[in-house]
């Protein structure tokens, strides 16, 4: 497999975001929506000069850094080609995983945003919308908080609200996977989010590790191809024949419902996945840095709500 270098050079960066509430802040039952939702609307209201049009018809959509993130869409032919109706959008947010959904004055809230690619430029756009956000409010009673500060994912502090200044750091993620990883017959991945993977148009609870390595590859592409300009021509099919030796030894998977509201469609979303746990035994080594940066990126679909996040445990 002649993946490992090209995953390693992918820009990948972390940050840890800490709130603290300066009155009760209400969540639904799925913190990851609206902390998405939040986002979006109010990047674009910080962003938006013509706000009286849609992103499609704008002059300005290629230079603007809510349409690029949010509303960016295939104009190329060839990606068309390849399958692509639309790019995947070049972050994730990853909520507390708790089932908490009230949270008080004397508390506070970590949650984390991973970014891909080019678009780690755009990291203080992103910190500035959560500074704003936090005047504007957030949940179901637009609770107000304050910003405290943003890590790298190795503590090393961006912004703190003392200083109000913003540190340029190195923040990307340094992928090794050299001796690490040797001779891996077994593994464990642990589905902490819902994950919503299509097969044959139809969801599924069924997951063959040929399966879950083709939703890997198939994200990577994408990831590396809009954010990285990079086009993954590896011979895809070899990697997937490999995948399919490998068994599932057990499986604890079930499907969640979710839901949730979008205030831009006007209707509510169904948003359930697969939780639990999956065991693969085989000849697993070569497949150890695919499944890395896997948790990561993400899989399946609505990763940006922080859905599809998975935990390899060899």
């Amino acid at each position: 497999m002649h993946l490992k270098n090209l995953i390693t050079s992918f820009p990948v960066a972390k940050y840890k975001f800490i709130i603290q509430p300066k009155e009760d802040i209400i969540f639904s039952n799925f913190k990851g929506s609206t902390f998405r939702g939040a986002f979006g609307y109010t990047l674009k209201k910080i962003c938006c000069v013509a706000k009286d049009k849609d992103c499609i018809s704008c002059l300005l959509k290629t230079k603007c850094v809510y349409s690029i993130i949010f509303e960016a869409k295939i104009s190329n032919a060839e990606y068309k080609i390849l399958g692509y109706t639309e790019p995947p959008r070049p972050f994730v947010i990853e909520p507390p995983i708790d089932e908490k959904t009230k949270y008080s004055p004397n508390e506070t809230i970590e949650f984390s945003i991973l970014i891909f690619g080019n678009s780690i430029q755009f990291l203080p756009y992103i910190i500035y919308t959560f500074y704003e956000l936090g005047k504007k409010g957030i949940g179901k009673t637009r609770a107000k908080y304050e910003l405290l500060s943003v890590e790298t994912y190795d503590g090393k502090k961006i912004y703190d609200v003392e200083t109000q200044t913003l540190h340029n750091i190195d923040s990307t993620i340094k992928l090794s996977f050299d001796g690490n990883y040797k001779d891996v017959k077994e593994i464990k991945i642990k589905f902490l989010t819902p994950t919503r993977i299509k097969i044959n148009n139809k969801y599924t609870t069924e997951i063959t590790f040929q399966t879950l390595i083709r939703l890997i590859l198939r994200r990577l592409a994408g990831l590396f191809l809009f954010y990285f300009d990079k086009r993954l021509d590896n011979d895809f099919e070899t990697i997937l024949k490999e995948a399919e030796s490998v068994n599932t030894k057990y499986s604890s998977i079930k499907w969640v419902d979710l839901e949730r509201y979008s205030t831009r469609q006007k209707t509510k979303m169904k948003l359930g996945g697969i939780i639990g746990e999956v065991v693969y035994e085989g000849d697993i080594t070569n497949f150890v840095p695919l499944l890395k940066i896997g948790e990561l990126t993400h899989i399946g679909k609505n990763t940006t709500f922080g859905l599809g996040k998975y935990e390899v445990i060899i």
